[in-house]
């Protein structure tokens, strides 16, 4: 009998913004998540992240509140203000932690959907 992966889950298209000032990281982020065929958007400021954002169209914004984060965090509650829904995940470590994030569904949500 064949085997089964332990956790077997359908993943719909994601889109997903990446506001990191650090060039080399953002692409490393991108290309990691990309290839687990989710759809990334990039900023490389707080700045450009607001002019690119909008409501019920990402899934996920991943912040670098390494620099500049007094901007990161008047941008975060300017989003949770028009969006209280939005998912928001601070970056502060190796871009490899961004993918575990995108497995775990969100509160109320059916397995696959």
């Amino acid at each position: 009998m064949p085997q089964q992966p332990p956790i077997s889950f359908q993943v719909r298209t994601k889109n997903v913004l990446i506001v990191d000032g650090n060039e080399a990281m953002q692409k490393v982020r991108a290309r990691v998540l990309r290839s687990r065929g989710v759809h990334v958007h990039t900023a490389k400021s707080v700045t450009e992240a607001g002019l690119l954002w909008v409501p019920d169209f990402f899934d996920l914004v991943l912040l670098d509140v390494r620099q500049r984060s007094k901007q990161a965090v008047e941008f975060w509650r300017k989003i949770k203000r028009q969006h209280p829904g939005q998912r928001i995940m601070f970056l502060v470590g190796p871009p490899n932690v961004t993918v575990s994030c995108l497995r775990r569904r969100a509160p109320g949500s059916r397995q696959g959907s």
